[in-house]
């Protein structure tokens, strides 16, 4: 069915978080954990998905919330049995990161059945949601947050509010005040550790949205995680000195970020298959290049993380634009994507006089980041 598509999209993002998680301890795993990850890779991409597809997709209604929720208690069984079956060679960080990821693919569940939904109306969504995390279970078994669960939990709070998720909205925040009992504790870790993750309102906001949790939940387990985040976003903060990164450019050359030292850096990070990247540079950079020919000082440096160079070399040569090209590669392991923690494309940031940081989550090509750049001496 034409719908199959859309469920393996949805879920294909957990299958990539898991990918990119493998590593999330520092070391090379085990043998046993590799094995494990691919044998789930295939239980969701041979099993799984059609028994979705049979019990939402492949259907003229939505079914009743209650019979979703059965099937998905059936899955965790599923699932937990698949890791009692292999955890044998894992070691503890490992079965943990395995719980993790069993947890995060159950978040996701609930978010299929959201994106079905959508003749629900705003109430049902918030029903489910609260049945959902109860009957099977998560209200009590999600014991950490790795930072792609705190997503998935928060994709799920912006389907029930019907806001686009990535869109910065002080509505999610009072949602989340309004839960109650340890359900609160839960969705707030959520919530901080994802707004450090979109880099949302800075450094000094998440520095004290980490320390008013520590004080409502002082024996908290979700703390740890949180404050770990934080360290990791403090070079980000505003006026930290940028890592001298260096790139291709056009004719080749190694090109360094301190090369741009005396300058003002509007960067945009994009790639050739980027759909949203090539829509901007058709509707919004032209005009928006044009309004800064005057400003000297300001460099316009578009970084391309294709993983070749000539998909990126093959459409700047269709599609000439100004300023300054540069290849970094690697797509989203690439070093700058990395540092930034940057998970989606595009993606904007301003760099001031010697490599500072300005802001790290700019906007997009516009009159909004023409008058914050206007502003910059």
């Amino acid at each position: 069915m034409s719908t199959i598509p859309m469920m393996k999209k949805s879920l294909f993002l957990f299958l990539i978080c898991v990918l990119i998680g493998v590593n999330s301890y520092g070391q090379a795993p085990t043998q046993a954990y590799l094995d494990y990850m691919n044998g789930l890779e295939n239980y969701v991409q041979n099993d799984l998905y059609g028994k979705v597809a049979a019990v939402l997709y492949d259907v003229d209604e939505l079914p009743p919330s209650e019979d979703y929720i059965t099937f998905v208690r059936q899955i965790k069984k599923e699932l937990e049995v698949y890791l009692e079956d292999n955890s044998a060679g894992l070691e503890a960080s490992e079965k943990k990161d395995a719980r993790i990821f069993t947890n995060t693919m159950l978040v996701q569940l609930s978010d299929l059945y959201l994106d079905r939904g959508q003749e629900l109306d705003a109430s049902e969504k918030v029903i489910f949601l609260e049945k959902y995390f109860g009957e099977t279970g998560l209200e009590t078994s999600i014991l950490e947050l790795s930072d792609d669960l705190a997503r998935s939990m928060m994709m799920s709070v912006h389907a029930v509010l019907g806001i686009p998720f990535g869109m910065p909205n002080e509505q999610v925040a009072a949602f989340v005040q309004e839960m109650d009992g340890p359900k609160k504790e839960m969705f707030m870790a959520a919530l901080i550790q994802n707004d450090m993750m979109m880099l949302s309102g800075g450094y000094d906001k998440n520095k004290s949205q980490v320390a008013e949790f520590k004080r409502d939940y002082p024996q908290s387990a979700y703390y740890s995680n949180l404050e770990k985040g934080l360290v990791s976003i403090e070079k980000l903060r505003a006026g930290a000195e940028v890592e001298n990164f260096s790139f291709v450019d056009l004719e080749g050359n190694q090109v360094k970020l301190a090369d741009f030292k005396d300058k003002i850096i509007y960067l945009d990070l994009w790639a050739s298959w980027c759909g949203p990247c090539i829509n901007t540079f058709r509707t919004k950079t032209p005009e928006f290049e044009t309004k800064l020919r005057e400003r000297e000082d300001v460099v316009l440096m578009y970084i391309s993380i294709d993983e070749k160079e000539e998909p990126w070399r093959n459409y700047l040569s269709k599609n000439p634009m100004r300023g300054t090209h540069l290849f970094a590669g690697k797509g989203f392991q690439a070093e700058i994507m990395q540092y930034f923690k940057v998970w989606g494309i595009p993606r904007y940031l301003i760099i001031g006089k010697d490599n500072k940081i300005i802001d790290v989550n700019a906007p997009r090509p516009g009159d909004e980041a023409f008058e914050v750049l206007s502003k910059i001496q």
